[in-house]
């Protein structure tokens, strides 16, 4: 009877231990195995870029304005500051342009809000995405005398429509490069004369 307990709490005492055993073996490396899964996949999604259709960017264009009509033959040179809203199918600016010339000195600068559509759409899948679009700002322009006895300036403020066409490149990157033909047209007389020109500017969006 004595050895039948001593095997029988052998036995039992060397099943506890391996299953003991067994659950130290088997069961914490899952339980760590799936801690490292958590923590791997929480780190993929802290460092994972998300990617906004929404967004907002600034920017800057430089570039050439050459003045038509009663001002034929002038060019200016155009700076430009701009912030760019992209919305879904479409995208805006807010820009503060300043074009200017020396000799007689002519200067124009204004604050516009244009709008511009992708004309081919989410179609697209390139890196190149032409555009058209169009709007007003408020500009004010100033330029010497033609009377060489009179030494003041002419300065007037008033509302200005824009009308441009132009083409993004590497669209689908956080850097984008813009080519644009802007038509710029005063919208009041100037001394009696009209202040209208077609601008072309290079441009590009800093990442964001």
């Amino acid at each position: 009877m004595l050895l039948t307990g001593i095997t029988f709490s052998q036995i039992n005492t060397g099943y506890e231990l391996k299953s003991d055993d067994k659950a130290g073996l088997n069961l914490d490396p899952l339980k760590l195995k799936g801690s490292e899964n958590k923590q791997y996949s929480n780190s993929v999604k802290l460092y994972q870029k998300p990617t906004k259709k929404i967004y907002f960017v600034p920017g800057g264009k430089i570039g050439m304005f050459f003045l038509q009509g009663d001002y034929t033959g002038h060019q200016l040179i155009a700076i430009e500051a701009f912030g760019k809203y992209v919305g879904d199918g479409f995208w805006a600016e807010i820009s503060i342009p300043f074009r200017f010339k020396t000799s007689p000195a002519f200067t124009d600068i204004g604050v516009d809000v244009n709008v511009m559509y992708p004309f081919l759409g989410s179609k697209n899948k390139s890196e190149v995405d032409p555009f058209v679009g169009g709007g007003l700002g408020l500009h004010f322009i100033g330029r010497d005398r033609d009377d060489p006895e009179k030494t003041s300036v002419a300065a007037r403020g008033g509302l200005g429509l824009n009308l441009i066409a132009g083409a993004v490149f590497f669209r689908n990157y956080d850097f984008n490069i813009v080519v644009e033909l802007k038509y710029f047209n005063y919208l009041r007389e100037f001394d009696d004369l009209r202040y209208q020109g077609i601008g072309l500017n290079i441009g590009a969006t800093f990442p964001r």
